[in-house]
């Protein structure tokens, strides 16, 4: 057993150089072209990418901080879009717990916490108190998180992912859409930190193809 434990840890260790060994990034491996390309929504000639994400999903949590590092370094003509996927109802109050953030201002910096408060800490994504306990302790009025989670505004939005989820054709994730056209995620990247290494590949084929 213990053998068998040693191995194992090897592998986990070995997995972040395994994804530093992508070289060559070719369409139909490291990432596919999807059969309902959607039409982008950002404006100015930007490229679109959009991570379909859910607070409910530790391979997200896992990817977060690839994610994070990427758009502190991001190309200036590229928009990145979060968006939360739905596939039932509590991932449908978990969307509205991402768009609640969205409208009161403290999404960038509430993002992260939410992850790391589920999957880091153990709180409930089904128990609504210990959620709203995570923005109370990130300067959020108890009332304020209520009345904004219950708005239109958040209803509408959620809505809005549960349609494009359905779209997209999301079934599982994190997965990364760039241009609406192309899909890459950590299986096809060979790894998380290759993830985005595939998004700029990608990013340059748009701006080619412009």
């Amino acid at each position: 057993m213990q053998r068998l434990f040693i191995v194992f840890l090897f592998v986990i260790v070995s997995l972040p150089s395994f994804a530093e060994q992508l070289k060559d990034i070719s369409e139909g491996i490291e990432y596919e072209v999807l059969d309902n390309p959607q039409a982008v929504t950002v404006k100015n000639g930007k490229v679109e990418v959009i991570e379909f994400f859910s607070y409910a999903c530790p391979h997200c949590y896992n990817l977060e901080p690839y994610v994070e590092q990427w758009r502190k370094n991001k190309a200036a003509d590229v928009e990145f879009i979060h968006i939360p996927a739905v596939f039932n109802k509590s991932w449908e109050s978990l969307a509205g717990i991402y768009y609640a953030a969205e409208a009161l201002g403290i999404v960038d910096k509430i993002h992260p916490i939410i992850f790391e408060a589920i999957h880091g800490n153990g709180k409930k994504i089904n128990n609504f108190a210990q959620l709203k306990d995570v923005f109370v302790a990130n300067g959020i009025k108890a009332e304020d998180f209520e009345s904004t989670l219950n708005s239109f505004s958040v209803a509408n939005k959620t809505r809005r992912a549960i349609q494009l989820t359905k779209q997209y054709q999301v079934q599982s994730v994190p997965v990364v859409i760039v241009q609406g056209k192309y899909r890459t995620n950590s299986t096809l990247a060979h790894g998380h930190a290759n993830v985005f290494k595939v998004v700029d590949h990608i990013a340059d084929k748009v701006r080619k193809q412009k």
